[in-house]
């Protein structure tokens, strides 16, 4: 064989050798984070990578700062590697039963899009201020109003009811800022701050300012707004039937912890037929269906 043969052939044995042989894989380095927004008792302790989604080898190399939970606010913890930086924001509140906590403590995510009818107002995402619908109409055999496409869809609700001889009053429609302000202060200044915490809505943080929810009763006077409407024909018939009309029960007995109010079988929020329909059939809060879609409002 000759020299140039020999030469040949070694060069394609080296090449064989090292050009064949598997590169190397590197794990996967990225993570991602299980939340975006956490509440923290105060004076918790933070369990800082229970939050982190990875594999268990790389959480140690995710570099991470901690806040302290002995003051009241909003916070951010920055958790990062060689290539990721991911936020989690904490607002560490005082908190009571049932997870309730007190909207003071926290700064709010003001939400872009008030007039989408599926929008998430609750203590932690806010309307924007000054914001106001541009569609308010009277609702039928009331004086209190709703944006005309959840009006026209009460409209339906309550004239089902009636044909079934159902007693259905609108007690609570569309609230102006100024108006939510004096529930709001009321509530404090007669049962206090917890109290308020659990039934009301601090300014700019309701639902009936977005002319989307509507408190309804079975009478107009005493008491008409309690946990009595629960056993009512139209506390029934909220449950049974409201999602056919694009409506749900916003504060359900069993979700307190999930939606942070307390139980309401008295208020309505309208968000469509489409998404009602899922809310109902899979028992889940307005909060549940956010998060479990990644949309923030």
């Amino acid at each position: 064989m000759s020299i140039m043969k020999k030469i040949i052939i070694f060069i394609l044995i080296l090449g064989c050798i090292y050009g064949c042989t598997p590169t190397p894989q590197h794990k996967e380095e990225s993570f991602s984070l299980n939340k975006n927004r956490i509440q923290v008792k105060l004076n918790d302790d933070i369990d800082y990578l229970s939050y982190v989604e990875t594999d268990d080898d790389l959480k140690n190399e995710i570099k991470y700062n901690e806040i302290d939970t002995s003051k009241t606010g909003t916070y951010e913890i920055q958790y990062t590697n060689q290539k990721q930086k991911q936020t989690l924001i904490v607002d560490v509140v005082q908190m009571y039963e049932n997870s309730i906590f007190n909207p003071l403590d926290i700064n709010p995510e003001v939400i872009k899009n008030p007039e989408d009818i599926t929008s998430l107002v609750n203590k932690v995402y806010q309307i924007p201020e000054g914001w106001v619908p541009d569609d308010l109409v009277t609702v039928v055999d009331s004086h209190q109003q709703l944006r005309k496409e959840a009006a026209d869809a009460y409209a339906q609700f309550y004239n089902a009811a009636k044909e079934k001889g159902i007693q259905c009053f609108a007690i609570s429609g569309y609230r102006k800022e100024e108006t939510q302000k004096l529930y709001w202060t009321r509530q404090v200044d007669i049962r206090g701050i917890e109290y308020a915490s659990l039934y009301s809505a601090y300014p700019n943080r309701s639902e009936h300012q977005l002319g989307l929810a509507i408190d309804v009763s079975y009478k107009t006077t005493g008491d008409r707004l309690s946990e009595s409407v629960e056993d009512s024909d139209i506390g029934k018939f909220i449950v049974s039937d409201g999602y056919k009309y694009g409506f749900i029960l916003r504060y359900p007995k069993d979700k307190i912890s999930t939606t942070n109010y307390g139980y309401e079988p008295w208020h309505m929020r309208y968000v469509g037929k489409e998404l009602a329909t899922i809310l109902h059939e899979q028992n889940l809060t307005l909060e549940e269906y956010k998060e479990m879609n990644h949309e923030n409002s």
